[in-house]
């Protein structure tokens, strides 16, 4: 069960590994606590990929890539990477910790209650939020190598999975696993389809060469879901939904939820033109058109705004993430700061009420890290 101390759990590297967050097709998320140093307590993610791959020179070079372009960017829009490589033959990724919601649960939350859908003020939250991961995304994409040459990184999955929405209300980027076939030819040539189907660019679709404005586009998709609340292009089946990509009609976010200005529709319709030539050209350009826009509506959404709405949604979620927090400090140590032999201790009441505080939150944590 996902945030249960594990038997199995010891340390990889410095990362002492805590609980497990999130399991993925490559890889197995856990909370861990760094220990280079006595009675350090610092708490990371540590993304570590799945044995029965790592023997799969292919999969450790993507993995290995997408640490690389990670670390490479240092934005507070784009959730950091602090360190990776192997360890006694595990590869791991160890990254910041995020204390906050996939953008998905944001959208299910807000969709489900009345009094969310129906707020004036979910336009200019949405925008805001939207704008800052430009932010990120734009460090991404002008990222460039030691001579001062672009690197041509591109997300290619931008999707609200990969958007997190923190408790002090910044929004990042994770998840750059499929950035990574962007940095290299052997993994950039055209007939390679990767992506989320619902989020992805038509040229995504017909496996043409990409460049950063599939990101525009897919930042477009999901700021149209937030503002609309629900699926623009996702169907039954993935044919169904690439038909819909490509030919499918977009319509102005603001025939599903007229409170959207019509400022807003013409914003978000042209990140999602079918023409690459036709969008926003930078996703720093379709973030400039959004705070222009809240500029324009008086609507001065900062981050202490978006801090407040999380706690409106979320009114016990920042207090059961604390109390992970807390238990994974908690997990027992030896006088050189090294993990423990696993075992199982009696654990104190106190312990207990903490766990049971806290897993209530644990199936959600970690999406986008898989």
């Amino acid at each position: 069960m996902l945030g249960e101390p594990r038997e199995d759990l010891d340390r990889i590297g410095r990362y002492r590994l805590c609980f497990e967050l999130a399991s993925g097709g490559m890889a197995t998320v856990y909370l861990a606590r760094a220990q280079e140093v006595p009675g350090c307590d610092e708490l990371v993610a540590v993304k570590r990929i799945h044995p029965h791959l790592a023997e799969e020179p292919g999969i450790v070079r993507l993995f290995l890539d997408e640490a690389r372009i990670a670390s490479l960017i240092s934005h507070p829009n784009v959730c950091s990477v602090f360190d990776f490589g192997e360890a006694e033959g595990e590869h791991y990724i160890a990254m910041e910790y995020l204390v906050g919601e996939p953008l998905a649960r944001i959208y299910q939350r807000v969709a489900t209650h009345p009094e969310q859908r129906n707020s004036p003020l979910l336009p200019f939250r949405a925008a805001r939020i939207i704008s800052d991961a430009c932010e990120g995304l734009h460090a991404a994409h002008e990222l460039k190598d030691s001579r001062g040459g672009l690197l041509n990184v591109v997300h290619s999955d931008v999707c609200p999975h990969n958007l997190f929405v923190g408790y002090d209300g910044v929004t990042q980027v994770v998840d750059f696993g499929v950035a990574s076939a962007h940095q290299h030819s052997d993994h950039s040539a055209p007939g390679q389809v990767v992506g989320t189907f619902p989020f992805m660019a038509p040229e995504q679709m017909t496996a043409a060469l990409v460049d950063r404005r599939v990101d525009v586009w897919g930042l477009g998709v999901v700021l149209w879901e937030l503002l609309a609340l629900r699926p623009l292009f996702e169907k039954d089946t993935d044919l169904e939904t690439m038909y819909a990509v490509l030919s499918g009609e977009i319509p102005p976010p603001s025939r599903h939820c007229p409170a959207v200005p019509r400022q807003l529709d013409s914003i978000v319709l042209r990140a999602l033109d079918r023409n690459p030539d036709e969008r926003w050209q930078t996703t720093r350009e379709f973030g400039e058109a959004l705070n222009r826009f809240l500029s324009k509506e008086s609507q001065f959404i900062a981050a202490g705004e978006i801090s407040d709405w999380m706690t409106e949604l979320f009114p016990k979620g920042m207090r059961q993430k604390e109390q992970l927090m807390r238990i994974a400090r908690m997990v027992d140590t030896d006088t050189q700061g090294k993990a423990a032999a696993p075992q199982r201790p009696p654990l104190s009441p106190v312990l207990v009420t903490l766990l049971v505080g806290a897993l209530a939150a644990l199936c959600v944590i970690g999406f986008g890290w898989g």
